[in-house]
């Protein structure tokens, strides 16, 4: 078997199958919450992930962005409503990285194009 060292403790472990695994199954040092070497990985490995760029809902809020961006460009949408909507977009994705129902839920459909400019013109 296989020995490998653990990124967050340090500690030498056994792996005990083909997976490439970072992270021993031991209590993580210093952590208050009494979790895992592999728990306090996963978590780090998740945030890491929705940080990336090709993220789907940092793909949303850029594509739609760009949309709006390109609508005050073009002179078919209003400055301040354009900032308006995005405001909306980034409180949206900021709801949807928090919480995961939303953004399998009604994210995208809240992100249309249409459904921003109903929403920021309530708000103004």
């Amino acid at each position: 078997m296989p020995r490998k060292k653990c990124k967050i403790c340090g500690k030498w472990f056994l792996t005990t199958n083909a997976r490439h695994t970072k992270y021993c199954g031991g209590y993580a040092p210093g952590d208050k919450l009494h979790r895992t070497c592999r728990q306090i990985g996963n978590l780090k490995g998740r945030e890491q992930r929705e940080l990336a760029d090709d993220h789907p809902i940092i793909q949303i809020y850029e594509k739609r962005l760009n949309t709006i961006n390109r609508y005050v460009k073009r002179g078919t949408l209003d400055a301040d409503l354009a900032e308006v909507m995005k405001k909306l977009a980034k409180d949206k994705e900021l709801r949807a990285k928090s919480d995961v129902a939303y953004a399998k839920g009604a994210y995208e459909k809240e992100m249309e194009q249409a459904a921003l400019l109903a929403e920021a013109k309530i708000h103004i």
